[in-house]
């Protein structure tokens, strides 16, 4: 089945939301990490925000400290988006420009100071990639991570940190373009249809009936059977079928509390 790139970057949170959309990591109060600048992660949003995306989905995926790596933990939203970004990726023959692979969700703040904002590494929507060519502060121009796959990235709708003045060259995140940054004219690119030609005039036909939703909202339910705050987006063909994958299994989507009201989902 074909991935929706565009129902998800639609979806996609600003920076600014993700504590509103998608809670605290911290739980009720912060718990100090044995370095400075991290914590633990709150067990039991862990359990509902996280999953595990086995390298068996991400051919060609890049070693983290030179060792092969069995699963990548990132938040629900951004999972099945990188195993489609990086798909496309191998599509254009790109998987073997990238040398390590350097963390995705780690509970930490800003640049490891505890007096700074969560990092998006907290909320498990960040990939470092490259990180030892592409350190924190290193110009533009003086970064080495391939460019090709900087744009396969951005075109499949993660921001990349090195278009920011305060550049960040090893960095992708799963979050609209921050405000006031430089955004790429290929951002976002497979989400955009192309507009259809123009038809030539035929004669006035009856008003054809609605077209079946393209996706079903479910609301999930705890084990006791009572309803969560939480949702997910169902595909569904034109006959309002499930759509499945090569493994028969439908796909879906997680929607958060936050974006199912902005749905008028109750």
């Amino acid at each position: 089945m074909t991935y929706d790139f565009a129902n998800a970057i639609k979806a996609r949170p600003a920076q600014s939301e993700l504590m509103r959309v998608l809670g605290d990591p911290r739980g009720p109060r912060e718990v100090r990490g044995d370095r400075r600048g991290a914590f633990i992660a709150d067990p039991a949003w862990a359990r509902s925000h996280l999953v595990r995306v086995s390298t068996d989905q991400l051919p060609g995926w890049p070693r983290y400290g030179g060792r092969p790596v069995s699963a990548v933990t990132l938040h629900r939203i951004a999972a099945d988006h990188l195993v489609a970004t990086w798909a496309e990726v191998c599509r254009r023959g790109l998987h073997t420009r990238l040398r390590s692979y350097d963390g995705a969700f780690v509970p930490r703040h800003m640049l490891w100071n505890p007096a700074n904002a969560l990092s998006v590494h907290a909320w498990g929507l960040a990939l470092d990639l490259d990180a030892a060519w592409n350190a924190y502060g290193i110009p533009h121009d003086r970064m080495q991570i391939d460019r090709d796959v900087v744009r396969v990235f951005e075109e499949c709708g993660w921001t990349w940190g090195g278009r920011w003045s305060e550049s960040d060259g090893m960095h992708f995140q799963f979050t609209d373009p921050l405000p006031g940054t430089d955004v790429p004219t290929w951002q976002d690119a497979v989400a955009q249809v192309a507009p259809s030609p123009p038809t030539p005039s035929a004669p006035v036909a009856p008003a054809p009936a609605p077209a079946p939703p393209t996706k079903l909202y479910v609301q999930l339910r705890n084990p006791d059977g009572t309803l969560r705050p939480d949702w997910v987006s169902v595909p569904v063909d034109s006959t309002g079928r499930l759509m499945v994958g090569a493994d028969r299994q439908p796909r879906a989507y997680y929607v958060t509390a936050a974006l199912a009201a902005t749905k008028g989902l109750e």
